[in-house]
């Protein structure tokens, strides 16, 4: 029997069939339903419709979304998956977001180290300690001496902005109003990907910082570079983020896939032997 790969389930889902299209749903539904969760949290009462509707744009003209990705590893794919769930969770939700500025978070991080800014950037996005420590799988003591700082941080600029009106920063602080910490971390995260440079790191490069293949020199001009930018820090962590979620979010049941294909209009493509090019830029 051939080994099934990332690359043999994107595959398949682009040509329509079957089988790549259960095995997507199957390790990648409760993702999808996470970070929904996470992000959105006034799309809970119809988070099934809401999952299913993500499932539904990545078929929808016959699987333009996967025809169209290229990708090395799994983990660009889960960075890639992350990305058409967020945008259908900004398209969706209902609550206005605060508005808010880079600036506004930079005064939070100044004189933070790379590390400790990754760090907070993880707590605003609405994680606690022990979420964070797995994520970055790093000692929880570093993570609650970030978690003191951001407390203190945070609560001073509640404290200064309720008198100047501010509703930015507002927003920012644990417990100001239900649902506002995640709302504005969507709008942070939006604002952090127009940011982008041509010296921002690659996927490539994050990848081999976690895997602790890459050399001295290039590690440094790396994190270099990632330690005043918003971008770079937002991707980093994120791609934390979703290596974490493959790990930790269980695959869907048979039945659960199922009843998730039943809603999908899954178009067959005639082959093509481009396709078997697309994933990898061969």
């Amino acid at each position: 029997m051939a080994i099934r790969t990332i690359f043999s389930m994107a595959q398949d889902c682009a040509r329509g069939e079957r089988l790549g299209w259960q095995e997507f749903v199957r390790d990648y539904a409760g993702i999808a339903r996470a970070l929904l969760t996470h992000y959105f949290s006034t799309l809970e009462p119809e988070m099934d419709e809401h999952v299913i509707a993500v499932f539904r744009r990545a078929a929808a003209h016959s699987g333009s979304w996967f025809v169209g990705l290229k990708f090395s590893n799994e983990r660009e794919f889960m960075m890639a998956f992350h990305d058409l769930v967020l945008a259908y969770g900004r398209e969706q939700e209902r609550v206005p977001a605060p508005p808010i500025t880079l600036d506004q978070v930079r005064t939070l991080v100044k004189d933070l180290t790379l590390l400790e800014r990754e760090l907070l950037w993880l707590i605003i996005k609405g994680y606690d300690g022990a979420r964070v420590a797995a994520i970055m799988m790093n000692a929880a003591a570093t993570v609650e001496a970030v978690q003191r700082i951001a407390d203190e941080r945070l609560g001073s600029h509640h404290a200064n902005n309720r008198q100047a009106g501010d509703p930015a920063l507002i927003a920012l602080a644990p417990g100001a109003a239900p649902g506002h910490p995640v709302i504005s971390i969507a709008v942070l995260m939006s604002l952090a990907e127009q940011a982008k440079t041509d010296k921002c790191a690659s996927l490539k490069t994050f990848n081999n910082l976690v895997n602790g293949q890459i050399s001295w020199r290039e590690r440094e001009l790396a994190e270099e570079h990632m330690n005043d930018c918003f971008y770079c820090i937002n991707r980093f962590t994120t791609f934390q983020e979703m290596v974490r979620f493959r790990k930790d979010v269980p695959p869907l049941s048979e039945p659960r896939v199922e009843a998730i294909l039943a809603q999908i209009p899954i178009v067959a493509r005639k082959p093509s032997g481009a396709l078997s090019r697309l994933f990898t830029g061969r």
